[in-house]
């Protein structure tokens, strides 16, 4: 039960992070306003980040019916501090910058909650950290600017097809440097924390790497679709483009779906093998 609300909780606290994160830098890159979504994820992230706390609690006390014994919560605070307080600081930062539509606090809060990540976690083990946490952080960064992309490119949120296809030239000018950094350093990260291409494929943590990464893979394939065939259909006004893209970008949600809830299970059901 508590490995399981533990999923549950790391699952949600990764769709905040990544999706606050990336509808910010949409928002920047597009000039849109998707304040109500962004305060809702940043309060997701929020209350994953509290319940993660406790369930981590409750595991370290014993159980569930020993979650709120806080007699040795200092063992799971200190290695956690930095990153909760960075990440804390970056949700506060997202709704002030979301209420008041301050674009530069809103920046801010998603670069506190992008860093957060490297200072927590996984990386954090390793004997010589060295340059990994900051690897984590632009890991993550990209990866919230891309997943988020189904959402922003979906045709019923951008209705002329002119902006349409606006859009989507900008998202593609940025992905096509970003995702290739992406998927090296999700493959130097995947080697460091298993500490081998043998544990890699052998071991429950290396394999939902993998998942992961083949996942991706397929999403770059459906990106790839959009960028070369996709966007020359809808300047042409060819019929049904429209929903060939919605089914696209669906899929595409779909395998996103699949990323979180793998790197989610290998973060709580799994551990990483190296040190």
């Amino acid at each position: 039960m508590l490995e399981s609300l533990s999923f549950a909780v790391k699952a949600g606290l990764y769709a905040g992070l990544l999706g606050a994160a990336g509808l910010t830098s949409h928002a920047l890159l597009f000039r849109t306003d998707y304040r109500k979504w962004i305060i809702g994820l940043a309060l997701l992230l929020a209350v994953t980040i509290a319940l993660r706390l406790v369930l981590l609690n409750a595991e370290l006390a014993g159980g569930l019916s020993r979650t709120f014994d806080f007699d040795m919560f200092g063992w799971i605070w200190a290695p956690n501090r930095n990153q909760i307080l960075a990440q804390g600081a970056g949700v506060i930062a997202l709704l002030a910058g979301a209420s008041t539509q301050w674009r530069p606090l809103l920046a801010a809060g998603a670069m506190l909650i992008v860093a957060g990540t490297g200072l927590g976690g996984h990386t954090q083990g390793l004997d010589s950290p060295g340059f990994n946490p900051l690897l984590v952080s632009l890991h993550v960064a990209i990866a919230a600017f891309w997943v988020t992309a189904p959402f922003t490119l979906w045709p019923q949120t951008v209705r002329p097809n002119d902006a349409l296809v606006l859009r989507m030239q900008r998202f593609s000018r940025v992905a096509v440097w970003c995702v290739p950094v992406l998927f090296a350093s999700g493959l130097w990260l995947a080697w460091r924390l298993t500490g081998s291409f043998e544990a890699l494929v052998t071991e429950p943590y290396g394999q939902l790497l993998i998942a992961k990464l083949l996942l991706a893979t397929c999403a770059l394939g459906l990106g790839a679709v959009n960028k070369a065939w996709m966007t020359g259909q809808l300047q042409e006004q060819a019929p049904n483009a429209r929903a060939i893209l919605r089914w696209i970008l669906a899929f595409d949600g779909l395998l996103f779906t699949g990323v979180i809830l793998a790197i989610a299970a290998a973060t709580t059901l799994t551990g990483a093998g190296a040190n």
